[in-house]
């Protein structure tokens, strides 16, 4: 992907980044150490260049997290605009040591977990129990459109009224009811995010509105969280249930 004058290429003595995970055998849940690694070189030059070379064929989602530095985060979500895609956030893990208050115009989509809400809007005068007026908190900051994960619960999409004057609209969603392994038990939620955000922005890029594409999304997440693992849990191709199918996979 990168040219020998990269920054990327040119630091041989950068490690990779590692991740130390530990799961609470009982519910399923995880804590993660991060040592960032080579994340943290990448830089927001590098983001800029090798978005732009896409000009001539922009892409349509253009994803973004927050386990690189923040100003090569926030040049993704701008250049993406830039090229007319839709700019999404998934704030994991959650910033704790910055503020991304001046972000939020760039952000087509917003996608927080319960937690990282909390640290969102902890300096907000909101309550942090109550996440539908949290998320109406960050729609009044600039961003389009929140999408709360609430784990076993589904999402919660928090979006503008298209009806003129009407209020705020919230959204809940689930996995679809007719999902295999809906009632299975979990067994790990690691990548279950990833997997969340990863599999919403396939949908949108392949058309379908927000709500039906996070309703699949947490089809895909719901999947991914029966297994042990993170990658080696991520349903693919043929593995998916017709449920979770575009709609010409299904009827091809």
């Amino acid at each position: 992907m990168y040219d020998e004058s990269s920054t990327i290429l040119s630091s041989r003595e950068t490690s990779s980044g590692v991740a130390a995970i530990t799961v609470d055998t009982k519910s399923g849940d995880n804590m993660i150490i991060v040592t960032p690694g080579a994340n943290f070189v990448l830089s927001a030059t590098d983001v800029r260049q090798e978005l732009e070379k896409q000009k001539s064929t922009p892409p349509k989602v253009v994803l973004v997290q927050l386990e690189i530095k923040p100003e090569a985060a926030l040049e993704a979500l701008k250049v993406g605009k830039e090229l007319g895609a839709t700019t999404i956030l998934n704030t994991a893990p959650a910033p704790e040591d910055f503020s991304i208050d001046d972000w939020y115009p760039h952000i087509d989509i917003l996608i927080p977990n319960e937690t990282e809400l909390q640290e969102l809007c902890k300096d907000a005068g909101v309550a942090t129990d109550d996440e539908e007026a949290m998320a109406k908190y960050l729609i009044a900051k600039g961003v389009g459109k929140v999408l709360v994960t609430l784990g076993a619960r589904g999402a919660m999409i928090v979006e503008e009224s298209e009806a003129p004057g009407a209020d705020i609209k919230v959204t809940m969603i689930s996995a679809p009811d007719d999902l295999p392994c809906k009632n299975d038990k979990v067994e790990d939620t690691i990548g279950a995010g990833d997997a969340f955000c990863g599999a919403l922005s396939t949908y949108l890029s392949a058309g379908l509105s927000l709500t039906d594409a996070a309703t699949k999304a947490c089809g895909v997440a719901s999947m991914s969280v029966r297994k042990r693992g993170a990658q080696d849990s991520y349903p693919r191709g043929d593995a998916l249930p017709d449920c979770l199918k575009l709609p010409a996979a299904v009827s091809s």
